[in-house]
């Protein structure tokens, strides 16, 4: 326990130290959320900020696990800080959990920020299930940072890691609805969003802060992220690297589809599920060129 205790207080000093944690930890998705706020006119109806903190909560997890995951990783085996370790008694189990504790106390934060702005600057009341929503956001940080540190132990440079990242950062944050409402989308990608892992996030989110759902309610998504977390955890033991020289075959990268399994399964039995139901319809707000869906906290048009 001392030995983890120990990691994770180096870890968190590190972490701090780093600009980019700071980016894309805080900057980043707090720009998202203004500006999604001044386009939806939050301030007009404060239930529409629901629909941003649904977009811009996914959009920070999503970045904390795939560049502060895996960047950093890469970045430490680069730099040589890995190799340092492996001179010492310590397996890499402690520092992937070590980073895993960390992210959390780093991106909480963040959290208790963009719901204290939500609440007292557009008038939105406070979460019933504060711990259910807390509890379904830091298992999607878990997942999507097991799914970093794969990606990471993948990569066999710097330059390889940043293709590969971007390669998952960008079609998750664009159709997953984390950046662009899903409504303007056609039915096509509207399908092809169930088997976007960043889609269970928004979703779940936004039920737990519209609906004040718990989090048994939304229990499939739990066991989804659940499940893609300690696969990737696992391949993420697996293939873990001390060294830069270390190089992984080429057929070793399939493992990255490993920890992408559980969402294809879902997205899957979703699609059959909701095949030959009619698209929703979402009606456009008077006075205003957005498009708000009927659903329970969007605001409708009055009848003339």
């Amino acid at each position: 326990m001392k030995s983890y205790l120990a990691l994770m207080k180096i870890d968190l000093k590190l972490a701090m130290r780093m600009r980019s944690v700071i980016f894309f930890n805080y900057l980043f998705p707090l720009m998202f959320f203004f500006i999604f706020a001044s386009l939806y006119r939050a301030r007009q109806d404060p239930k529409l900020i629901i629909r941003v903190l649904a977009m811009v909560i996914p959009l920070g997890i999503v970045g904390n696990g795939l560049f502060g995951a895996g960047m950093r990783a890469i970045q430490e085996r680069e730099l040589g800080v890995l190799r340092r370790y492996k001179v010492t008694p310590i397996t890499p189990l402690p520092l992937l959990v070590a980073s895993m504790v960390t992210a959390w106390f780093v991106f909480m934060p963040y959290i208790l920020v963009v719901l204290s702005i939500s609440h007292f600057y557009y008038h939105l009341p406070w979460p019933e299930n504060w711990p259910s929503l807390l509890v379904f956001i830091s298992l999607g940080l878990v997942a999507f940072r097991s799914l970093g540190m794969v990606i990471a132990s993948t990569a066999n440079n710097m330059q390889e890691g940043q293709i590969l990242i971007q390669l998952f950062y960008f079609p998750m944050i664009f159709l997953s609805g984390a950046t662009i409402p899903m409504e303007v989308f056609p039915p096509i990608l509207q399908r092809m969003s169930q088997f976007v892992p960043a889609s269970y996030l928004v979703k779940g989110i936004k039920d737990m802060i519209s609906s004040n759902q718990s989090i048994g309610a939304e229990w499939e998504l739990v066991v989804v992220l659940i499940v893609a977390a300690a696969v990737g955890l696992t391949v993420g033991l697996k293939l873990f690297r001390w060294e830069k020289e270390e190089k992984i075959r080429k057929g070793a990268k399939l493992w990255v589809a490993a920890v992408l399994v559980p969402f294809l399964i879902w997205g899957i039995y979703n699609y059959v599920k909701s095949k030959g139901a009619a698209p929703a319809q979402w009606p456009q707000q008077k006075g205003t060129g957005s498009l708000h869906r009927d659903n329970g906290y969007a605001h409708r048009p009055r009848a003339s």
